[in-house]
């Protein structure tokens, strides 16, 4: 009796207490086993127990609720899955309390510890079975975990199905969650929370347990301020500069720079370089950074002199205003490297082979030249029926049309199928897919971008119209800047408008960054192959880019922001009604501000777009109603534009969104960019300008259109990235695989050429032909390696297992938009209109046109590895589900285009010749003719859209 008691005893410890938010003290005590303070020690039973719970006043039903805890695992305590059980403790959020042993799993939102993969875990859960995990758990270590609880769908009655972790979150980090769950639950209003030890738990194990809070929103649950409107920021404004870098230099060079300068610095600790001063401080608090505690504490330098009380009182300020750094003085080194990436392109010449009557153009001398270096005899040619089929639906994603045709195929019929407007379609979606293209915000929120199509109607003229790619290069990065502007510039600026955003209230300069860091990336790994990314918070472990230059390559993107751009010229009109609205909107906000403030409420107030328009007066309503209507109908692009550097008479139209962003372009003009430490807005380090990474030489000082600079640079025959990138992006969307497998990562930790010499090759023709894409489309396809056949040979296996040397045809599953869109067209179904707004999934048009919105793409697509639009990808998965088969022989789509391709088929032989461009093979044919006779035509067509030869390019 007296071990039990013992067993389910806690052990509940005071400690000091924590700073309570209103929110927070406005609830219940808690409701507990024990005597209960503001530090809980939890023991376990050995069984599920709930120690802890408290009941929530008033209850939380609205679209998202946080929660936080501290927790602290005593190492002696855990026990590791390899050794014993592994641990399991979890935070609950319920409608109901339940008992001391209610499990509190089926359905309801877990927050905790729990075993995977041989490791104890954080997790969150909304099933049992149905965890997700975080990293592993350290004893000994004080952890802040952080998780939301939101709902998909928004409304009181609406359930909560989402739920995300973070542990040690900053506060950068909303968007970023280390684990993320979504589940359907029948929970809707949050009315208890506790916590529960498991079976795993024991007597001995000791679980510290403090700081517990519930909030609804992220700067709440973090203790972060509020903002006070949607334009303002919670960045803390820079210190008045009291400490010249001159006055600090001095300093460094008397007491520092024997040890720690140079390439060979004690320590690998190098003060005379900015990059590395900051991993030795903290801007804008000195007395948190280590390079001055060890300076005022006497530690350094070890041997004297050591600094006085003036020198750590100038040292001080000069970390405390923000470490302002003099380039010319003590200049950032140029980094060395011997990358291949990284070296410049070379003038490759075009190899002596034997096999000389194989080869038909350059191309092949490269591939022959490995043939033989390995003994390796390549596949004979493919048939002129299997090479047109190959061709139509690696060009336009479609199956051959119209007659069947047994000619050779040569270099006029590619050009004319380079010419058709299905190419631009079929290859703009390969683009998209690396520019995160989608027609919605993303994030919890996930507003539809309603203009964003105009920025996949602009990819797919630019490669049906063959657009030189430096000029594809140039007009989405800086579309705005050049003057005259005009309508396909602007609507090309969409690439970097891609970025998604969450559109909360608060956080905006957190949801600004996330904006530009989305841009950088994608603009850096989609050009130039560089996952700059690495360089956020900390120089690239790995490639030659330093945290400086993430953040000056920012700099290139940090005068301007996404949003709607006018596309009339009837601008000044325009501009009228958008300032009579704000002027509407603006008047309103601020009557409710005041109302709210004279009631008492307190400081921060803010009022969502939603509310400011539900509390017009009916005159206001009517005319800012019909002020929306006529906006809504004048012709727009979701664009990225700068009025610091953009062309002039450049009009944004509203886009409320919850205002994630300023509308005040004198805000934006403006605007500087800071270097920042660890990545958190808000702790700046110095300034920086515009530039590219250093170890591509250096930037110009002055750029009045950095981003046209950025661009041109690029594209320059000096950078040898850009031309390599996009070559070896044409090779992997023709073979499956690019010569450099990883096509986004051009770095260290990429793979290296399998083919370098051809690559660079390849690199020097489109340089030579003005960035000419059809030119190495022609290259390729009309070389022997690609009219290969798929012929196996064992000789050649045993050589080469993978295919390395292409010495044969691999065939490759087509897309879901290609899959889609070929079964469309067998049936005779497919609407072939080019451009235009998006339709809805059901429609009869290209995959291409099906709105795409993030989180919510069409099944088909979903279930057959399409892109998802939130990050850039550069080379689709081919996953193998028992899902696919079934909706190919069960959905409703396959089913019903079965029957429509039987009836335009009519015969059997018909429908293997309008499906795989080929008349049937006897043996085939008979087959086919008996499961006729037995089950009918549609059966045959519904055989035949599920055969490999017709989902794969032969």
């Amino acid at each position: 009796m007296l071990r039990t008691f013992w067993r389910i005893l806690v052990f509940l410890l005071f400690s000091s207490t924590v700073a309570r938010s209103q929110e927070e003290s406005d609830r219940t005590a808690w409701k507990h086993d024990g005597f209960v303070q503001q530090r809980f020690v939890i023991q376990g039973t050995g069984d599920r127990n709930n120690p802890l719970r408290k009941k929530l006043e008033p209850p939380l039903s609205g679209d998202e609720v946080f929660v936080r805890y501290r927790l602290r695992y005593d190492a002696s305590t855990v026990d590791l899955p390899g050794d014993a059980d592994g641990e399991f403790f979890v935070c609950w959020l319920d409608e109901t309390e339940g008992n001391t042993t209610s499990t509190h799993s089926g359905g309801i939102p877990n927050i905790g510890l729990h075993v995977s993969q041989a490791q104890n875990h954080f997790m969150v859960r909304l099933n049992s079975g149905t965890e997700r995990y975080g990293p592993p758990l350290e004893g000994d270590r004080d952890y802040l975990i952080v998780a939301r609880l939101w709902k998909s769908s928004p409304g009181e009655k609406q359930p909560f199905d989402q739920l995300d972790l973070w542990v040690d979150p900053q506060a950068d980090q909303e968007n970023s969650p280390q684990a993320s769950i979504a589940h359907r639950t029948s929970l809707a209003e949050v009315r208890w929370m506790g916590f529960s030890t498991g079976r795993k738990t024991e007597f001995d194990d000791r679980i510290e347990v403090w700081d517990i809070d519930i909030a609804t929103s992220w700067r709440k649950v973090l203790g972060l301020t509020e903002d006070l409107s949607p334009g303002m920021t919670n960045i803390p404004e820079p210190p008045v500069r009291t400490v010249a870098f001159d006055d600090v230099l001095p300093i460094l060079e008397s007491h520092c720079f024997d040890c720690h300068s140079g390439p060979d610095a004690e320590e690998g600790v190098r003060l005379d370089v900015l990059d590395e001063v900051l991993n030795q401080t903290a801007p804008r608090s000195a007395d948190e950074s280590r390079l001055f505690q060890l300076a005022s504490n006497g530690e350094m330098p070890p041997d004297g002199p050591y600094l006085t009380d003036e020198e750590l009182q100038t040292l001080h300020a000069w970390i405390d205003e923000g470490l302002v750094w003099d380039e010319s003085k003590l200049p950032t080194p140029v980094p060395e490297t011997d990358h291949w990436a990284f070296q410049p392109i070379r003038d490759v010449p075009i190899p002596d082979v034997m096999n000389k009557e194989w080869v038909r153009t350059p191309v092949d001398n490269f591939i022959a030249r490995r043939h033989e270096e390995q003994g390796i005899t390549p596949a004979p040619e493919a048939g002129p029926a299997t090479l047109r089929r190959r061709l139509s639906l690696d060009l336009h994603g479609l199956p051959v049309s119209g007659e069947l045709d047994n000619s050779h195929v040569d270099t006029a019929t590619i050009d004319q199928m380079l010419s058709d407007p299905a190419y631009g379609e079929r290859w703009g979606r390969h683009w998209l897919d690396v520019a995160r293209w989608a027609e919605s915000n993303g994030h919890q929120h996930n507003r539809d971008r309603p203009h964003a199509w105009r920025y996949r109607d602009w990819v797919v003229d630019a490669f049906a119209s063959n657009m030189p790619y430096d000029k594809f290069v140039l007009k989405q990065l800086a579309g705005d800047e050049l003057a005259p502007v005009t309508e396909d510039q602007l609507i090309a600026t969409g690439f970097l408008a891609a970025a998604r955003y969450s559109g909360n209230e608060l956080d905006k300069e957190i949801q600004r960054n996330d904006i530009l860091v989305d841009i950088v990336n994608t603009t850096s790994s989609a050009f130039l192959g560089l996952t700059m990314e690495c360089a956020q918070c900390h120089t690239h472990k790995f490639d030659p880019v330093s945290i400086r230059d993430y953040y000056r390559f920012q700099a290139f993107f940090a005068k301007g922001q996404p949003g709607n751009l006018l596309l009339s010229p009837q601008g000044s009109e325009a501009g009228q009604l958008v300032t009579e609205r704000w002027q509407i909107f603006d008047a309103v906000h601020n009557r409710m501000v005041n109302i709210k403030r004279k009631q008492g409420h307190p400081e921060p107030i803010y009022i969502i777009p939603k509310s400011v328009i539900g509390g017009m007066r009916a005159e206001e309503k009517a005319r800012f109603n019909a002020l929306d209507k006529q906006i809504a109908g004048l012709p727009q692009t979701w664009g990225f534009y700068s009025p610091a550097t953009g062309a002039p008479g450049i009009l944004t139209m509203p886009h409320e969104m919850r205002w994630p962003l300023p509308r005040d372009l004198d805000s934006l003009r403006q605007r500087t960019t800071s270097l920042l430490i660890r990545g958190d807005v808000m702790s700046r380090g110095p300034e920086v300008d515009p530039g590219w990474p250093l170890v591509f030489g250096a930037s110009p000082e002055q750029m009045d259109k950095p981003r046209t600079a950025l661009a041109n640079w690029m594209t320059s025959r000096d950078n040898p990235l850009t031309a390599r990138v996009w070559v070896n992006r044409i090779w992997q969307w023709h073979f499956g695989r690019g010569l450099v497998v990883s096509s986004n990562d051009f770095g260290t930790q990429g793979t290296a050429p399998s083919h370098p010499d051809l690559l660079d090759y390849l690199a020097g023709e489109l340089l030579k032909s003005d960035w000419d894409t059809r030119h190495i489309h022609q290259l390729i396809v009309n070389s022997a390696t690609y009219r290969q056949s798929s012929q196996f040979s064992e000789e050649n296996a045993d050589r080469d297992p993978d295919n390395l040397t292409y010495w044969r045809w691999h065939p490759r599953r087509l897309e879901a938009e290609a899959i889609r869109d070929s079964i469309l067209a067998v049936s005779g179904e497919l609407d072939r209109t080019v451009g235009g707004s998006s339709v809805p999934e059901g429609s009869p048009r290209r995959s291409l046109y099906l709105n795409q919105k993030r989180d919510n793409l069409p099944d088909q697509q979903m279930l057959f590895d399409s892109a998802n639009g939130i990050v850039s990808c550069s080379r689709r998965r081919v996953s193998t589900t028992a899902l696919q088969p079934l909706w190919l022989l069960n959905s409703e789509f396959v089913t019903q285009a079965a029957e429509k391709f039987a009836k335009r088929a009519g015969t059997v032989e018909h429908a293997i010749e309008l499906a795989y461009g080929r008349p049937p093979e006897p043996e085939e044919l008979a087959i086919l003719e008996q499961l006729e006779q037995k089950h009918g035509l549609a059966s045959v067509c519904l055989a035949i859209l599920n055969s490999n030869e017709f989902l794969y390019v032969p």
